[in-house]
């Protein structure tokens, strides 16, 4: 399923038309239309605000796209379920191992 088919999904679950998505977040029914069709690649904030009204994680518009792999899916899933707590140890620790694994380029100094 792609994004554009989840939103509309998600809207017509709601009983939303696309002038009343379009109205919380701030867009014409056409744009919400467009979406829903795939005619405009959304942006990461456009995203949120349509998660925001359809009262869904932004995730779970994207749960579908090729580019999530299956691991990426199953920690998207786990971090959903756990406390606070873990999530922040969890997002420490991730952020952690990308700046030790972060490459500098080569020749510079640092």
């Amino acid at each position: 399923m792609t994004i554009g088919e989840k939103i509309k999904a998600r809207r017509l679950e709601l009983n939303m038309t696309t002038e009343d998505l379009g109205k919380l977040i701030g867009v014409q029914r056409s744009a919400v239309s467009k979406y829903e069709k795939g005619r405009v690649e959304l942006k990461a904030s456009q995203i949120q605000a349509i998660a925001v009204a359809l009262n869904v994680l932004p995730v779970d518009l994207l749960d579908d796209c090729p580019e999530l792999m299956a691991d990426e899916s199953r920690l998207l899933s786990a971090y959903r379920l756990a406390s606070d707590e873990i999530k922040d140890a969890a997002l420490a620790m991730l952020e952690a191992s990308a700046a030790k694994n972060k490459k500098t380029p080569a020749g510079a100094a640092g």
